[in-house]
């Protein structure tokens, strides 16, 4: 569940929409994971590898939307996610970010999946490496993250932590992160990265072995 936290608003989306095509860039992501790990709790079953992708589309104006799939195992049936997302966002003179939209997540290929979509609310502000976001589900619950990232030479360095409501009836839980990133260089221009994740006891209460501290490794590639 692909999450940059956004809230929609219908004039600024309209607006948007009539930026010139030429002030428009169009990009595309694929990544190999060693764990799909969503708001600390892991999308597949045996904690196994996963491959994922999406393409994105952002305007001068602000406005941005994209599509992004991993595949996924929550019963023992694999199948895939599949995100769809939209919004706007901008950087004051302040350096203060905005960002606001919506993401619409769906499942497919498994018996219980058309059981699972969901439509997710949010909005983000940023300064000087801080963020705060926060995010609203039409049938889950709400959810709030503080993260901080750093960028040096070679690496960058990034950390969050945040609580979510699964179910909007106090089944809440917290989870954490921490990683390392940064390019093998070179023509391939290969990403990597590096990311502890983990959550409390009421996330292991909720989830079990899906929640267990984790090491994930990821390789991605943007074009």
């Amino acid at each position: 569940m692909k999450n940059s936290l956004k809230l929609v608003s219908a004039s600024i989306l309209a607006a948007s929409l009539y930026a010139p095509i030429a002030q428009a860039e169009i990009s595309a992501n694929v990544a190999l994971t060693t764990d799909y790990v969503w708001r600390g709790v892991s999308q597949n079953l045996d904690e196994s590898p996963a491959i994922q992708g999406g393409f994105d589309y952002s305007s001068e104006s602000g406005f941005y939307a994209g599509v992004w799939g991993s595949n996924i195992s929550f019963g023992g049936d694999d199948s895939v996610e599949l995100d769809v997302y939209g919004g706007w966002g901008t950087e004051l003179e302040s350096g203060l970010g905005l960002d606001f939209g919506i993401i619409r997540y769906t499942y497919h290929g498994s018996p219980v999946d058309n059981d699972l979509d969901f439509t997710e609310f949010y909005a983000g502000l940023s300064f000087a490496g801080f963020g705060i976001t926060y995010s609203v589900g039409d049938e889950l619950g709400d959810q709030y993250e503080v993260s901080y990232g750093y960028d040096f030479e070679s690496v960058s360095l990034a950390a969050a932590v945040g609580n979510y409501d699964i179910s909007g009836d106090s089944d809440d839980y917290t989870y954490y992160t921490a990683g390392v990133s940064g390019s093998f260089g070179g023509k391939s221009e290969l990403g990597w990265d590096v990311s502890y994740w983990g959550t409390n006891g009421d996330g292991e209460a909720l989830f079990g072995d899906f929640a267990d501290d984790r090491v994930v490794f990821t390789i991605s590639k943007e074009f």
